[in-house]
Protein backbone atom coordinates (compact mmCIF):
# COMPACT_ATOMS: atom_id res chain seq x y z
CA UNK A 1 0.00 0.00 0.00
CA UNK A 2 1.06 3.19 -1.03
CA UNK A 3 1.75 6.12 1.83
CA UNK A 4 0.08 9.08 1.10
CA UNK A 5 1.94 12.65 2.09
CA UNK A 6 -0.15 15.79 3.02
CA UNK A 7 1.14 18.74 1.90
CA UNK A 8 0.38 21.31 4.64
CA UNK A 9 -2.60 24.30 2.79
CA UNK A 10 -2.13 27.10 2.65
CA UNK A 11 -5.08 28.13 4.27
CA UNK A 12 -4.22 27.08 7.40
CA UNK A 13 -1.73 29.94 7.64
CA UNK A 14 -4.30 32.74 7.46
CA UNK A 15 -4.55 34.64 10.31
CA UNK A 16 -7.31 34.84 12.59
CA UNK A 17 -9.19 37.28 14.69
CA UNK A 18 -7.33 38.24 17.85
CA UNK A 19 -3.83 36.94 16.39
CA UNK A 20 -0.87 39.01 16.51
CA UNK A 21 1.47 39.87 13.59
CA UNK A 22 4.57 41.23 13.45
CA UNK A 23 5.87 42.45 10.26
CA UNK A 24 9.92 42.92 9.64
CA UNK A 25 10.77 46.19 7.08
CA UNK A 26 14.24 47.34 6.75
CA UNK A 27 14.30 49.73 9.26
CA UNK A 28 12.74 47.37 11.92
CA UNK A 29 9.51 45.17 13.12
CA UNK A 30 5.93 46.62 13.14
CA UNK A 31 3.74 44.37 15.90
CA UNK A 32 0.07 44.18 14.77
CA UNK A 33 -3.10 42.75 16.41
CA UNK A 34 -5.40 41.40 13.70
CA UNK A 35 -8.76 42.44 14.34
CA UNK A 36 -11.17 40.95 11.07
CA UNK A 37 -10.37 38.86 8.25
CA UNK A 38 -12.01 38.90 4.73
CA UNK A 39 -11.45 36.19 2.29
CA UNK A 40 -10.89 37.13 -1.79
CA UNK A 41 -9.22 35.78 -4.83
CA UNK A 42 -8.25 37.12 -8.05
CA UNK A 43 -9.23 34.07 -10.63
CA UNK A 44 -7.81 34.05 -13.27
CA UNK A 45 -5.33 36.72 -13.34
CA UNK A 46 -3.78 36.72 -17.44
CA UNK A 47 0.05 36.95 -17.73
CA UNK A 48 -0.19 35.89 -21.53
CA UNK A 49 1.17 34.47 -23.70
CA UNK A 50 4.83 33.63 -23.66
CA UNK A 51 7.06 32.65 -26.34
CA UNK A 52 9.11 29.47 -26.63
CA UNK A 53 12.63 30.25 -24.42
CA UNK A 54 11.59 33.85 -23.46
CA UNK A 55 10.29 35.84 -20.93
CA UNK A 56 7.70 38.63 -20.69
CA UNK A 57 8.58 41.76 -21.89
CA UNK A 58 7.35 43.83 -18.71
CA UNK A 59 6.78 43.16 -15.55
CA UNK A 60 3.05 42.72 -13.95
CA UNK A 61 1.61 44.62 -11.20
CA UNK A 62 -1.17 42.59 -11.33
CA UNK A 63 -3.71 45.40 -12.29
CA UNK A 64 -7.01 45.57 -13.21
CA UNK A 65 -8.80 47.16 -16.09
CA UNK A 66 -8.28 51.25 -14.44
CA UNK A 67 -4.87 49.80 -13.07
CA UNK A 68 -5.46 49.35 -9.77
CA UNK A 69 -3.44 46.96 -7.85
CA UNK A 70 -5.03 43.76 -6.61
CA UNK A 71 -2.24 42.41 -4.20
CA UNK A 72 -1.99 46.20 -2.65
CA UNK A 73 -4.70 47.25 0.23
CA UNK A 74 -6.35 50.60 -1.29
CA UNK A 75 -6.26 51.51 2.43
CA UNK A 76 -4.28 51.67 5.28
CA UNK A 77 -6.56 50.29 7.41
CA UNK A 78 -6.03 47.01 5.59
CA UNK A 79 -3.03 44.28 5.65
CA UNK A 80 -3.34 41.57 2.61
CA UNK A 81 -2.18 38.05 2.60
CA UNK A 82 -1.80 36.52 -0.39
CA UNK A 83 -0.32 32.76 -1.83
CA UNK A 84 -1.03 31.83 -5.50
CA UNK A 85 -0.57 28.97 -7.96
CA UNK A 86 0.67 28.88 -12.09
CA UNK A 87 -1.83 27.22 -14.57
CA UNK A 88 1.10 25.85 -16.85
CA UNK A 89 3.58 23.37 -15.16
CA UNK A 90 6.52 24.32 -16.38
CA UNK A 91 5.70 28.17 -16.41
CA UNK A 92 8.63 29.44 -14.04
CA UNK A 93 7.04 32.79 -11.87
CA UNK A 94 10.01 35.27 -10.72
CA UNK A 95 8.99 38.50 -8.81
CA UNK A 96 10.11 41.54 -7.77
CA UNK A 97 8.96 43.05 -4.22
CA UNK A 98 8.92 46.14 -4.04
CA UNK A 99 9.20 47.26 -7.68
CA UNK A 100 12.40 46.81 -9.25
CA UNK A 101 13.80 45.24 -6.45
CA UNK A 102 14.80 41.54 -7.24
CA UNK A 103 14.09 38.54 -5.15
CA UNK A 104 15.13 34.89 -4.31
CA UNK A 105 18.71 35.89 -5.63
CA UNK A 106 21.12 33.20 -4.09
CA UNK A 107 24.49 34.60 -5.23
CA UNK A 108 26.07 38.13 -5.73
CA UNK A 109 24.86 38.34 -8.74
CA UNK A 110 21.74 38.96 -9.01
CA UNK A 111 19.24 35.96 -10.47
CA UNK A 112 18.13 36.45 -14.26
CA UNK A 113 14.50 36.00 -15.19
CA UNK A 114 15.51 33.45 -17.88
CA UNK A 115 17.53 30.80 -15.55
CA UNK A 116 16.99 28.45 -13.02
CA UNK A 117 17.73 30.34 -10.11
CA UNK A 118 14.78 32.38 -7.96
CA UNK A 119 11.31 31.19 -9.40
CA UNK A 120 7.51 29.36 -8.99
CA UNK A 121 6.42 27.22 -11.37
CA UNK A 122 3.25 25.53 -11.87
CA UNK A 123 4.61 22.19 -10.61
CA UNK A 124 5.88 23.47 -7.83
CA UNK A 125 2.32 25.93 -6.98
CA UNK A 126 -0.38 24.39 -9.02
CA UNK A 127 -2.95 26.30 -9.98
CA UNK A 128 -5.94 24.81 -7.98
CA UNK A 129 -3.59 24.07 -4.92
CA UNK A 130 -2.24 23.29 -2.61
CA UNK A 131 -0.41 26.34 -3.68
CA UNK A 132 3.48 26.53 -2.00
CA UNK A 133 3.98 28.37 0.80
CA UNK A 134 7.28 30.18 -0.50
CA UNK A 135 4.49 32.02 -2.34
CA UNK A 136 3.42 34.00 0.04
CA UNK A 137 3.10 37.36 0.37
CA UNK A 138 2.33 40.31 2.87
CA UNK A 139 1.34 43.87 1.60
CA UNK A 140 0.31 46.77 3.19
CA UNK A 141 -0.84 50.52 1.01
CA UNK A 142 1.90 51.79 -1.05
CA UNK A 143 3.87 48.50 -1.35
CA UNK A 144 3.69 45.68 -3.67
CA UNK A 145 5.30 43.19 -5.81
CA UNK A 146 5.35 42.45 -9.82
CA UNK A 147 5.53 39.63 -11.82
CA UNK A 148 7.40 38.02 -14.75
CA UNK A 149 7.27 34.63 -16.49
CA UNK A 150 9.84 32.60 -18.40
CA UNK A 151 8.71 29.79 -20.87
CA UNK A 152 12.10 27.52 -20.68
CA UNK A 153 9.79 24.98 -23.70
CA UNK A 154 11.00 25.05 -26.84
CA UNK A 155 7.39 25.68 -27.92
CA UNK A 156 4.97 28.76 -26.91
CA UNK A 157 2.74 28.87 -23.85
CA UNK A 158 -0.68 30.59 -25.09
CA UNK A 159 -1.98 31.83 -22.30
CA UNK A 160 -0.31 31.87 -18.81
CA UNK A 161 -2.56 32.25 -15.67
CA UNK A 162 -1.88 33.03 -12.20
CA UNK A 163 -4.80 32.18 -9.57
CA UNK A 164 -4.19 34.11 -6.42
CA UNK A 165 -5.81 33.38 -3.00
CA UNK A 166 -6.29 36.45 -0.75
CA UNK A 167 -7.27 37.51 2.80
CA UNK A 168 -7.50 41.03 4.12
CA UNK A 169 -7.21 41.86 7.74
CA UNK A 170 -8.32 45.04 9.82
CA UNK A 171 -5.53 45.50 12.67
CA UNK A 172 -4.52 47.71 15.51
CA UNK A 173 -0.35 48.73 15.96
CA UNK A 174 1.06 47.29 18.83
CA UNK A 175 2.77 50.04 20.48
CA UNK A 176 3.39 48.45 24.13
CA UNK A 177 7.19 47.66 24.65
CA UNK A 178 6.83 44.70 26.55
CA UNK A 179 4.71 42.86 24.64
CA UNK A 180 6.48 44.17 20.86
CA UNK A 181 9.31 41.92 22.80
CA UNK A 182 7.09 38.86 24.30
CA UNK A 183 5.62 38.93 20.44
CA UNK A 184 9.21 39.03 18.73
CA UNK A 185 10.75 36.83 21.59
CA UNK A 186 8.06 34.15 20.61
CA UNK A 187 6.77 34.64 24.72
CA UNK A 188 3.76 35.30 23.39
CA UNK A 189 2.26 32.88 19.87
CA UNK A 190 2.31 35.01 16.73
CA UNK A 191 3.55 35.10 13.40
CA UNK A 192 6.79 36.45 12.56
CA UNK A 193 7.14 37.16 8.76
CA UNK A 194 10.22 39.50 6.58
CA UNK A 195 8.14 41.38 4.46
CA UNK A 196 9.72 40.92 0.39
CA UNK A 197 13.28 39.01 1.79
CA UNK A 198 16.56 39.81 2.91
CA UNK A 199 18.63 40.13 0.18
CA UNK A 200 19.89 42.91 -0.53
CA UNK A 201 17.31 43.79 2.27
CA UNK A 202 13.87 43.54 3.57
CA UNK A 203 11.29 46.15 1.96
CA UNK A 204 11.49 49.77 3.21
CA UNK A 205 8.63 50.58 5.61
CA UNK A 206 6.14 52.94 3.85
CA UNK A 207 6.40 56.25 5.34
CA UNK A 208 3.03 56.47 6.17
CA UNK A 209 3.67 53.62 8.47
CA UNK A 210 6.82 54.68 9.75
CA UNK A 211 5.47 57.73 10.55
CA UNK A 212 2.78 55.95 12.74
CA UNK A 213 5.09 53.82 14.07
CA UNK A 214 7.94 56.30 14.99
CA UNK A 215 11.66 55.71 14.75
CA UNK A 216 12.11 54.71 18.26
CA UNK A 217 10.04 51.74 18.44
CA UNK A 218 11.08 50.85 15.13
CA UNK A 219 15.09 51.28 16.45
CA UNK A 220 13.74 49.45 19.73
CA UNK A 221 12.24 46.26 18.10
CA UNK A 222 15.54 45.87 16.17
CA UNK A 223 17.39 45.97 19.47
CA UNK A 224 15.00 43.06 20.72
CA UNK A 225 15.34 40.96 17.81
CA UNK A 226 19.34 41.48 17.68
CA UNK A 227 19.42 40.75 21.19
CA UNK A 228 16.82 39.16 22.69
Amino acid sequence: MQATILKESHEDLFLKEGYLLALQFKQGWVAFRILGAEPSDVKPYSLGAVAANSNLAAWDEIIDSSSRRYLMPADKQWINQAFYGVNKPKARIFFQYPTRQDRWNLTAVARTITGDVGYVDGEMSPYDGPFAVKTQLFTVNELYPAFNCYNPLPDAMDNVMLNFDIMRYSYVIIKNKDLIKDILTLKRPGRLHTVAGIDPSPARIPDWLGELIGTDLLSYSKTVMEEG
